[in-house]
């Protein structure tokens, strides 16, 4: 039997959150996006990714803009607009490592999963963890030469 779960799942959200000119400002976690917005914010990455390879920035800044306005909770407009290119593209790689632990962990629980599972016999006991000697009679007496009959 299991010692521990699987997948760990809470409705208590805890958010992580970033300082701008030293005020707190907090930053979605995966938990609370829906499919939709999973989606949209892989999109707009994959987006930005096409256009950094372009010669088109003024694309790439608002797009980059974009995405880390999302990003963030509640920060006022004007402590936004203060934030250089630089310092909002921080912010989207910030949250895009963020996504990709919990998927991570994700991961990590189903490869563990289907690792127990492929240690459990057809029948779903364990395995023995018993001696790996063989279990073949042994000789009790007799040469272990050949005999030559005559």
């Amino acid at each position: 039997m299991a010692k521990d779960p699987i997948l760990d799942l809470s409705t208590l959200i805890d958010r992580p959150f970033i300082n701008i000119n030293g005020a707190r400002y907090e930053l979605f976690t995966a938990d609370e996006l829906s499919i939709a917005d999973s989606h949209w914010f892989s999109a707009k990455g994959a987006e930005i990714e096409k256009l950094a390879s372009g010669d088109d920035t003024e694309a790439m800044d608002e797009a980059v803009s974009e995405l880390a306005a999302r990003c963030l909770v509640d920060c006022p407009e004007e402590v936004f607009i203060g934030l250089s290119g630089t310092q909002k593209l921080a912010i989207t790689e910030v949250f895009t490592r963020l996504l990709l632990q919990r998927k991570a962990r994700q991961a990590g629980a189903i490869a563990k999963m289907m690792l127990d599972n492929q240690k459990k016999t057809p029948t779903g006991a364990k395995p023995s963890q018993g001696s790996s000697v063989s279990s073949a009679a042994l000789r009790t007496g007799g040469s272990s030469k050949p005999q030559q009959h005559s």
